[in-house]
């Protein structure tokens, strides 16, 4: 059923019901002949502004644009690009792991040590046992530079396993 046929039935309706009251009650046929065109009027106007509705392009007001909130990018957060570079480039060169790799695990290393009351420079050996010796040994402080800035880097595989143990220190 289209909605004109359904405008039309319910008009109908109306039209019945105010036969049927002006028949009961004859005296109030004045009101009954302005409420039943009030109601006529109404299914019109609402019919007439449905089609005009459906017939203006769908646009967004400038108030709806403003308050609209940004359509999710998917581009990756330049962060998340930041230290997959600095991985990366530390499986290449032994300069790489300690002038790039390790001022980025460190702070987070040392962080979670704090955070459990450990001292890395008072308390090495308990340091050392909580963080693994992968771990340990990228972020100890006494860490000496690398003597030889082209030598290899460490395996992907070890990255893994520290990042393994970050995770177990923080989530235990």
């Amino acid at each position: 059923m289209s909605r004109l046929d359904r405008t039309i039935a319910v008009a109908v309706s109306a039209s019945i019901w105010a036969g049927i009251v002006v028949v009961a009650a004859p005296g109030a046929a004045g009101l009954v002949a302005h409420v039943w065109l009030v109601v006529v009027l109404a299914l019109a106007l609402a019919y007439a502004l449905d089609r005009l509705r459906r017939a203006l392009p769908r646009r967004a007001s400038a108030f709806d644009v403003a308050f609209a909130s940004p359509r999710p990018t998917h581009a990756r957060p330049a962060s998340l690009a930041r230290v997959e570079r600095e991985v990366t480039l530390a499986t290449g060169t032994a300069f790489d792991v300690h002038f790039r790799l390790r001022p980025l695990v460190t702070p987070l290393a040392l962080g979670l040590l704090l955070r459990r009351g450990v001292d890395p420079e008072r308390r090495p050996d308990e340091a050392k046992a909580l963080l693994g010796p992968d771990l340990w040994e990228l972020v100890r402080p006494d860490r000496p530079a690398p003597d030889d800035r082209t030598a290899a880097g460490i395996p992907l595989s070890a990255v893994a396993r520290m990042v393994d143990d970050l995770e177990r220190v923080a989530w235990s």
